[in-house]
């Protein structure tokens, strides 16, 4: 019997776009110069250092290893060659970054919010498990509740706060524990087919393919021309197919 279903953040619940990712990136170091007027170096040298941790943050992801918050923000001092900075300098960082998402919220896919709640009034708890970037899990919980969808989780899971980025087992094990149930009665849905897909079987949950290349949506990082659904339980195109599957499992 299925009693929990959860969801992967970017590019599954909140759209993702090339020019919201340009916009940040400007935003997030105006943010900066503002808070710290006196803060060493040029905006063009800090948008370097910021390229640079965006480098070191990929390789790092790459290898399936989610930097924490404070290492982040030293990456980037050391980048803008202002290594061994004082901790209200590593703040004003954490804060400039951090909160800039909440001034360029990202938009929702169709129907994930009457989903949601749909979900919730069949009696199923709702869960999420998000691998984080520079916007982090204390962050990415504002802006959900902002975007009034926040109240439909039970559970909200971190890569940040847990030290394990997907597809690694911890992370879904973490949610598994918040959520008090076994594997086999919880769902998950997700772009990735590696960090979603993969990583949800992987610990014995079944796992739905959000599968957003037909959606006329960028696609995700796991959502190459290679991608399938051979792994995947199920896949749908939009989330008010979601109800339909799960409905079949409960059974």
């Amino acid at each position: 019997m299925i009693q929990a279903v959860t969801f992967d953040w970017w590019n599954t619940v909140a759209l993702t776009t090339t020019d919201q990712d340009r916009r940040l990136r400007e935003l997030r170091i105006d943010r900066l110069l503002k808070a710290r007027p006196g803060f060493p170096g040029r905006r063009e040298d800090l948008l370097r250092a910021y390229d640079l941790q965006t480098a070191f943050l990929q390789e790092s992801w790459g290898r399936n290893v989610e930097p924490r918050p404070e290492a982040q923000m030293e990456a980037f001092l050391r980048f803008a060659g202002v290594d061994g900075a004082e901790a209200a300098l590593k703040t004003a960082v954490s804060e400039a970054f951090g909160g800039a998402l909440l001034e360029i919220p990202p938009a929702l896919f169709p129907h994930i919010a009457d989903t949601l709640e749909r979900l919730r009034g069949e009696n199923l708890m709702v869960g999420m498990v998000s691998n984080t970037g520079r916007t982090w899990g204390r962050h990415l919980r504002q802006i959900q509740d902002r975007l009034g969808i926040g109240r439909f989780f039970d559970v909200r899971v971190f890569s940040d706060e847990v030290g394990a980025r997907k597809p690694n087992p911890d992370i879904f094990r973490a949610a598994l524990g918040e959520l008090g149930l076994p594997p086999e009665r919880v769902v998950h849905v997700g772009d990735d087919v590696d960090a979603d897909v993969a990583g949800a079987r992987g610990v014995g949950m079944r796992a739905v393919w959000f599968n957003a290349r037909r959606t006329g949506h960028r696609p995700g990082y796991g959502q190459g021309p290679d991608a399938t659904t051979a792994r995947a339980d199920a896949q749908i195109h939009d989330h008010a197919e979601l109800a339909a599957i799960l409905k079949g499992w409960r059974r």
